[in-house]
């Protein structure tokens, strides 16, 4: 019977993966950027969008950028316009700019019925009728933010979490909790 508790408790382990997993990398010395104070976005979609899963909301995309927007402002960054061939010259130019990525894609793990450790809440799955195995297949969203200054790469933050059936109704908290997370080391 204990046997069959550790290897119980062993595949809960080796199934489950941290919720969210951030990093940065810099290039630039620390206080860099102490003069700086506003952004813009790199291009016209300031969100660079690939996902394996099938669909992002626009919604969801336009909650990304305003969040961003938002953090960066509470950081001393005031946003404007980027200036295009479009635009007169007489606009300000932009201290830095900032550009999103974002990525989804899906894991596939194949388990018994009966030693599957997924639970309904915190994982997609598949059965097959009269399948003795269920697919557990988990998404994983990766979020970055890339800053150029004077055309430059000089900062990247980057945040990647797993995404539940139940994030699909509350993507809003996922990305108050995701946007704190990326921007954490930013400044430099």
């Amino acid at each position: 019977m204990r046997k069959i508790w550790i290897l119980m408790a062993a595949l809960c382990v080796a199934g489950c993966q941290a919720p969210m997993q951030t990093g940065s990398q810099c290039v630039v010395a620390a206080g860099f950027l102490s003069e700086a104070s506003t952004f813009t976005w790199r291009s016209d979609q300031p969100l660079d969008l690939d996902d394996q899963t099938g669909y992002v909301s626009p919604l969801v995309a336009k909650g990304l950028t305003q969040a961003v927007t938002a953090e960066l402002k509470n950081k001393g960054f005031a946003f404007v316009e980027r200036v295009t061939e479009e635009t007169p010259t007489t606009e300000q130019i932009a201290d830095i700019e900032v550009a999103l990525i974002l990525r989804t894609r899906r894991e596939l793990v194949s388990m018994t019925v009966n030693e599957s450790p997924c639970v309904d809440t915190d994982c997609w799955e598949r059965v097959d009728p009269g399948a003795t195995t269920r697919m557990d297949m988990r998404t994983i969203g990766f979020l970055a933010a890339d800053v150029y200054y004077a055309g430059e790469p000089i900062w990247r933050g980057w945040v990647e979490r797993n995404l539940f059936p139940k994030d699909r109704d509350q993507s809003d908290a996922v990305i108050r909790e995701s946007i704190p997370a990326l921007f954490e080391s930013f400044p430099p």
